[in-house]
C-alpha cells in the first residue's frame, strides 16, 4: 500500500506545524512549500481541510498564518492519515462501489487477509502521535529552514543602575 501524495503533503504540514508549535509560531504556507519544495497551491487545500477539521487553527493578514490547534502530543498519525486518505481499499473487492468482476471472490479468504492487514497498519499508525513522529525537533527546523527562537531572559525587571565607585559584576 502506498499513501497519496496528498497524505504525504499533510502529514509534511503537520510534521512542520508541530516543529514551530514549541515556539507557539505560525507558519505561512509559503514557509512550507519552500521548506518542502512543494507546490503552494496543493499546501492551500491542505491546509484549508486541516482547518475545518479542526487538526490546525489559521488566521488571516499579515501576521496570519497556520498552527496546531493542539499539542503534538494528542494528535495521532492514524486520526490524520484517515482525514487525508480518501480510499483504503487495498484491493477492488475491499470497495463495495467498485466492480471488481473477481471470479473466486466467494470463495476467496485473501480480502480478509488484507483488511486484517490494514487494521494492523492503521492501529499502529493511532499509536504514533505527532510528536512521536519528530525524533529531534531542533534537527528537523535546521532541515527545514526554520529560525530558532530567540530565548526569552528570565526576568524582564530592568536592573537598578551601579551606585558610583562600586564596580560592575
Amino acid at each position: 500500500m502506498r499513501l497519496t501524495m496528498y497524505t504525504d503533503y499533510t502529514l509534511r504540514v503537520m510534521m512542520y506545524l508541530a516543529v514551530r508549535y514549541q515556539d507557539q509560531g505560525v507558519a505561512t504556507i509559503e514557509e512550507m512549500a519552500t521548506a518542502y519544495d512543494i507546490s503552494r497551491n496543493h499546501l492551500m487545500k491542505i491546509v484549508n481541510e486541516l482547518s475545518q477539521t479542526g487538526f490546525i487553527e489559521t488566521t488571516r493578514g499579515r501576521s496570519g498564518g497556520a498552527r496546531l490547534a493542539r499539542a503534538p502530543e494528542t494528535i495521532s498519525i492514524g486520526a490524520v492519515v484517515r482525514m487525508a486518505e480518501k480510499d483504503f481499499a487495498v484491493v477492488a473487492c475491499h470497495d463495495a462501489s467498485t466492480p471488481h468482476n473477481c471470479a473466486i471472490y466467494q470463495a476467496c479468504n485473501l480480502k480478509r487477509g488484507l483488511a486484517r492487514a490494514m487494521d494492523a497498519f492503521m492501529q499502529e499508525l493511532d499509536k504514533m502521535t505527532l510528536q512521536d513522529a519528530i525524533s529531534a525537533p531542533t534537527v528537523a527546523a535546521d532541515l527545514l529552514g526554520m529560525e530558532r527562537p530567540v530565548a526569552l531572559p528570565v526576568s524582564t525587571r530592568a536592573r537598578a543602575p551601579a551606585k558610583a565607585g562600586r564596580a560592575r559584576s
